[in-house]
């Protein structure tokens, strides 16, 4: 064996050794990073509830306490008084007129002198009191070095707003709400609407008040009001250290603030590193492994040759004759007993080849039964089921005048359902007549270009039922050129895509259907920007019976077969049929057709 045969078997061992892992560390490596983002939005859940129910429960008592005022304003100091000994969080509380000059203010540590009282005139938690909503303001530090911020509420009498509410809060209790998390290894920070951190459990990271506004995740939370799980591949950000980080983020709900729970990526898909480690060493040791037998080959090979020229030596030698000769005689013995296992062997053989050839034939016979079981039911349900459908829909259009609108809900729903069962009849017995080798093709030269603007216009106006918009785009070049093709075949594939689209197309989204010539092809694709399937579920899309998960969880309706025949009709025209889809974006059906 030369160096470069034993070089390329290595590298093919290694080579398969490296793909049978990836078959199982792809989807552990996605599964942990899953785990770790639900178990990161569980710990940002606990605390975005604890400071969410906090500013709430602040608010509430700070509403209640101006609705007081305004029923009773010469009761304002016995309100606030009793609002301070129930809330230890709040350490004052004042009155502003509505010019934003406070008139009065009560602190739980000082007493206030006249000097004292502020203007909030240009505060924007005053600003929004004023126009009738309850604000909070910027949290600060004090000269006590805590966290605090404003909570403005209107005080309403005679159904305006007089004066505002305003109170002094120490969030502290928020800081500590974030500050120990289930997990010691990751840091549970707060954000303000601009991106910058208003909450931290490090004094010194909230006295910095940095900005984070620039880190995508943040952006999306705050932008969009959405949940961040951590797994699209712009939530990832560095440190200002440079560390990698992992992150989660939700919206607050209250107060304008979003609440984000970063780990270190080495922390928080520390299992990854560990599955790679495995991963890496099977590798190895299967290497190592192939490595020895293959040597252990090469040394084998080395040793035989070396004694076939020995015994091209010894040739001349009667010794050695002799001791060829027992040997022979020996080796003519085993020979003889492993031509009786052989004969046994092949007997066993033949008898698993008849065993096998029975099996097969009775496989046959049950497929030929079954299809012609198809066959028939479907032939027999047709015809009853097209009478039921004409009797709805006569009633329908005859005596719809007459009809309660209960019942014509039900006949409604009745022509629905024998619709459906008649497709479903029709899809079993294009199939059956697919494996029975009896679904023909009648091929005509001839443009494709009439019958794609049939079908765009009849799904145009079904669309726009759903507000859906169908379009159809073709070169403006020049026209298509002809195809041979069986127009009543192409136009069941057209409907099967078209039908596809509109069902599984929220309202408000777009179909388009394109037509272009491609290396001695016709292209034809139809792009929805619908549910869409899973990548793992893709492979499956052009099997009998198959529907995505998600289009189940739609209750929509459906056999599972259209496709199925769809690109059986392609590939007897010498066509390709193909999908594309991104789960939640939309899916693109296309097949290929040649030019005549």
């Amino acid at each position: 064996m030369t160096i470069w045969r034993t070089s390329v078997i290595f590298a093919v061992v290694a080579a398969v050794l490296i793909i049978v892992n990836l078959t199982w560390l792809v989807p552990a490596l996605r599964a942990i990073e899953a785990a770790a983002s639900v178990l990161a939005l569980q710990v940002l859940e606990r605390a975005r509830s604890d400071v969410s129910g906090s500013l709430a429960t602040l608010q509430k008592q700070m509403e209640q306490a101006a609705e007081e005022i305004g029923v009773e304003p010469e009761r304002g100091r016995t309100v606030i008084d009793r609002l301070l000994k129930h809330n230890p969080a709040i350490k004052s509380v004042g009155i502003a007129g509505g010019d934003g000059k406070e008139i009065l203010r009560i602190d739980r540590f000082r007493f206030v002198s006249p000097a004292d009282l502020g203007v909030y005139a240009e505060e924007r938690s005053f600003t929004e009191a004023r126009d009738g909503s309850a604000s909070f303001g910027d949290i600060f530090v004090s000269p006590e070095l805590e966290p605090h911020m404003t909570l403005a509420v209107p005080v309403r009498r005679g159904g305006r707003v007089a004066q505002a509410l305003i109170g002094d809060l120490n969030v502290r209790g928020l800081v500590s709400a974030i500050h120990a998390p289930p997990t010691r290894t990751g840091d549970i920070y707060v954000v303000d609407r601009e991106g910058n951190q208003i909450i931290h459990p490090d004094l010194s990271e909230l006295l910095r008040r940095p900005y984070f506004g620039d880190r995508a995740i943040v952006r999306r939370v705050i932008d969009g009001a959405v949940t961040a799980n951590g797994l699209a591949p712009e939530d990832g950000y560095r440190s200002e250290v440079g560390e990698h980080m992992f992150a989660v983020g939700m919206p607050v709900g209250i107060a304008d603030m979003s609440i984000f729970f970063e780990q270190p990526r080495s922390i928080a898909l520390a299992g990854q590193r560990q599955m790679i480690f495995l991963a890496g060493i099977t590798v190895l040791l299967g290497a190592v492994i192939a490595a020895v037998v293959i040597v252990a080959n090469m040394r084998l090979t080395r040793l035989n040759t070396v004694l076939e020229e020995r015994n091209q030596e010894s040739v001349v030698s009667a010794k050695i004759l002799v001791r060829r000769d027992r040997e022979l005689v020996a080796a003519n013995a085993r020979l003889r007993d492993l031509l009786l296992e052989l004969e046994s062997v092949g007997k066993m053989l033949v008898r698993r080849d008849l065993e096998l050839s029975r099996a097969n034939a009775r496989l046959e016979e049950l497929d030929v039964i079954k299809s012609e079981f198809v066959s028939i039911a479907a032939h027999q349900l047709r015809t009853p089921l097209t009478g039921v459908r004409w009797s709805y829909q006569t009633i329908l259009d005859r005596d719809g005048a007459s009809l309660t609108p209960e019942q014509r809900r039900l006949l409604t729903s009745g022509l629905g359902a024998t619709l459906r069962m008649i497709d479903l009849v029709n899809d079993l017995l294009s199939v059956a007549r697919i494996e029975e080798g009896r679904f023909g093709i009648r091929l005509r030269t001839q443009s494709i270009t009439p019958l794609l603007e049939q079908f765009i216009t009849r799904y145009a106006m079904l669309g726009k039922e759903k507000g859906i918009s169908f379009a159809l785009e073709l070169p403006k070049d020049k026209p298509l050129p002809d195809l041979v093709f069986d127009e009543e075949r192409i136009a069941m594939v057209l409907d099967n895509f078209l039908d596809n689209a509109l069902k599984y197309t929220e309202p408000g989204g777009t179909v388009v259907m394109r037509a272009i010539e491609d290396h001695a092809r016709i292209a034809v694709s139809v792009q929805d920007s619908g549910i869409g399937i899973t990548p793992s579920q893709l492979h499956r899309v052009f099997t009998k019976f198959f529907r995505a998960d998600n289009a189940i969880r739609l209750h929509t309706s459906g056999t599972g077969l259209g496709l199925y025949v769809a690109k059986n009709i392609i590939e007897k025209h010498d066509g390709a049929i193909d999908v594309k889809s991104e789960e939640g974006k939309g899916t693109i059906f296309s097949f290929t057709l040649p030019i005549a």
